[in-house]
Formats: C-alpha cells, structure tokens, sequence
C-alpha cells in the first residue's frame, strides 16, 4: 500500500476543512429555521396540531427536493433528512404524537413511521385501524395505517367533524426504495384550507365493481365497502351519475379526505403519482 505524500496531505486538509465549513452552515441554518418557527408560532399564537399541519405545502417542498436533487447522495436520504427536519419543526409548532397500526408488517410500518416523522415524535403501537382513527378523534394525534389494513376503517372517517386522511405514503415512490409499504396519514380536520389532488371517497358498491381506470382508483375494499381515490375536481355528484353510467348505482359518497399526487422516480404515471425521470 503507498503512502499518501505531503501533498495529498493537505489536499485531505483542505477537503476536510470544507466539510466542516459546509457542517457549521448546515446548523447555522437549521438554528435560524428554528428561530423562524418561534415566530411562526407567536403569529399563528394556536398550538393546535391542525393549525401546523399543512400536507399541501409539504408536498410542494418534496416536490422542489426532487427536482433540485442531483449528485451521488441518494435521494431517499435527502428525503429522510427533510422529513425529520418538517415533522420536528411541526412538533416545535404543535405537540402531536402518531398512533401507528401495527395490525400489518408492524416492523415494516414501525419504520415507515420513523423514516417520516424521525425521532422527535412519539409513536404510539395499536393493534387496529379502527384504534388509530378513534385516536386521532380523542387527541392531539396523527394516525399511520397500512394500505393493506383489513376492515371498512374509512367509515370511521365520515362526518364533518371526523378524522381525514390527508396523506398517503410512500410520496416518492420507486424501485428499491426504503419505507416503502403503502399506507395512509389519517388527521384531525386540517385548517390548512389548500386543496388536495386526489380524494378520497367512502362507497358501499354492488358485487362486482370495478370502475373504468380514467375514473378513480380503488385504494381498499372489505366487502362491498369501498375506499375510492379520484381527482379532486370531480363532484360527488358526477362522481356517481359515471358509475352509473357503467352500470353501477351508487348514491352521493361522502368524502373521507384527499392527499397530493406523489412523484414516481423511474415508472409510469398513474392517477396517484407523476412520473419523473
């Protein structure tokens, strides 16, 4: 093995003294957001969590993330390190937990939870998706429920006043990447009033349903009981007079919530996600 000259020496020197140059600036700025967020929070003067959530906003950031990115460092650390950066500043805003059903993959969701909310938030484990929305209705919580979770859970959504889901995971999806098991934000209703894509419809549908592809997506099924995606301009209205026009009767759904599309890295679009190179 050679050893490494006088020169190389310092080149390492100088390498290393940009590191920490860059390091310094990284928590320079990150203490200047914090003191960002003081002020945020002495003008917003609410400590309510559906004040501080805001999944539009955050799903514009995501979205600058991707397009801005470049380099060798691996775009799902990038967004990793953001995620932990906007679920700790939220919290700062307003102290919420997550109540995390664990009723499928539990590990799998355990770390879903963590690459998104980081290590600043307290997750809360429940064996069901019926127990993370009657949480989410009880407290200062968010709910993380599987994609694949069993049971009509959506109708716990319904009402005014009832939780919403208002995410839905992975935002960025791809090949190979970590945290990816589908799966659901489920929150207070928001008084960040900034529309959404996609939403998210509670249906009872006959035998045999199964809507036309440029219509909506179904996101789970127990039964006859349907959890339906759709664009967001589609009235309810519409929305059921074209299943009928395909043969389905269904009365007006009621809205159980609505996420941003996400971004697929490296696959086709879909209702659900944009494709980007």
């Amino acid at each position: 093995m050679s050893e490494i000259g006088e020169g190389d020496q310092q080149a390492l020197a100088r390498l290393r003294e940009r590191i920490d140059a860059v390091d310094a600036e990284m928590h320079r700025l990150l203490i200047e957001r914090a003191s960002v967020i003081d002020e945020l929070i002495l003008t917003k003067r609410t400590g309510r969590p559906a004040a501080a959530f805001r999944p539009g906003r955050e799903a514009e950031m995501m979205r600058r993330l991707v397009a801005r990115h470049k380099g060798s460092l691996p775009l799902f650390t990038v967004e990793h390190i953001w995620r932990e950066i906007i679920a700790t500043f939220t919290h700062m805003q307003a102290s919420f937990d997550v109540a995390v059903d664990t009723s499928v993959e539990p590990e799998r969701m355990r770390d879903l939870a963590r690459f998104v909310f980081g290590f600043s938030v307290v997750l809360n484990s429940v064996a069901s998706p019926a127990a993370a929305v009657a949480a989410v209705g009880a407290g200062n919580s968010l709910g993380l429920i599987a994609r694949a979770a069993s049971g009509p859970w959506w109708r716990g959504l319904v009402g005014e006043r009832a939780p919403k889901i208002m995410a839905m995971l992975p935002f960025i999806a791809a090949e190979q990447r970590p945290a990816d098991l589908p799966a659901f934000v489920v929150s207070p209703p928001l008084a960040d009033s900034a529309p959404f894509d996609i939403a998210a419809w509670a249906l009872t549908v006959p035998t045999g349903f199964s809507p036309p592809a440029d219509l909506g997506v179904v996101l789970a099924h127990a039964g006859n009981e349907v959890l339906f995606a759709a664009p967001r301009a589609l009235a309810p209205a519409d929305l059921a007079q074209r299943l009928a026009a395909d043969g389905f009767s269904i009365s007006a759904p009621p809205p159980v919530g609505g996420f941003a599309r996400g971004i697929a890295v490296g696959l086709p679009s879909s209702l659900l996600y944009e494709s980007r190179a």
